[in-house]
């Protein structure tokens, strides 16, 4: 059992990727918080995987407070911190509202840095044994051509994958390994039904960063547990 003993926080584990990542973490042995923006929702899916909920909405400074302080009681040491809370905001230019962009980049990017730095206590308890995994996606490369559409999430992911750069340099001194993934199209409510991707494909990488060895790499993104370029 690869997490045996280890504690992890997966954020937005309501469902899709984010339920799967938590019980795959379960299975593998690990102590798992999973969050969900209510409390209902995180009850059901702690009962369903095994794992403690923790709610709060991700949106707000308030929430994501609410979210670490639930955390630092559970766990005082926190051995994995999984980023996979996200909204999509499909259209073109012309359809996406000022309101819509801000709570697109406070959910995908603020919540993760100040969730994080909310979390340092625990995760620096935990020594050499910390990660961080944030689940970004190709839609923030600048290397992947774009069509001219989802601007705020794909501007938000952009935002992710510095942050994912930033954190690992930040947080090299203390051994936690920082990493991000591209789960790739998947078959969630985000995706569509034939999207090629099962969600409990893309968990093994999360899985793979999660338990990488000490002096495992850091500062890179991944697909499928290989590395891509940014």
């Amino acid at each position: 059992m690869t997490l045996a003993g280890r504690t992890a926080l997966v954020t937005g584990a309501g469902r899709g990727l984010g339920r799967e990542i938590a019980r795959l973490f379960a299975a593998e042995g690990a102590r798992v918080l999973v969050h969900a923006r209510t409390r209902e929702a995180s009850v059901t899916v702690a009962e369903a995987v095994g794992g403690e909920p923790v709610c709060g909405d991700l949106s707000t400074a308030g929430g994501v407070l609410a979210v670490a302080g639930q955390t630092v009681a559970i766990a005082p040491e926190l051995h994995v911190l999984v980023h996979n809370a996200g909204i999509g905001s499909p259209g073109g230019l012309e359809d996406h509202s000022r309101e819509q962009f801000d709570r697109v980049m406070a959910v995908n990017a603020a919540a993760p840095l100040f969730l994080t730095q909310a979390l340092l206590g625990p995760l620096r308890a935990a020594g050499r044994e910390g990660r961080v995994v944030i689940v970004s996606s190709d839609s923030g490369r600048f290397t992947v051509s774009k069509n001219g559409v989802a601007f705020p999430y794909r501007m938000s992911k952009a935002a992710l994958n510095m942050l994912a750069l930033n954190l690992a340099a930040a947080l090299a001194p203390d051994g936690i390994l920082v990493n991000a993934m591209h789960p790739g199209w998947m078959r969630t409510d985000m995706g569509e039904p034939n999207a090629p991707i099962a969600p409990e494909q893309a968990a093994e990488t999360a899985l793979y960063l999660a338990s990488l060895p000490d002096d495992g790499p850091t500062g890179q993104l991944w697909e499928d547990k290989g590395r891509i370029p940014w």
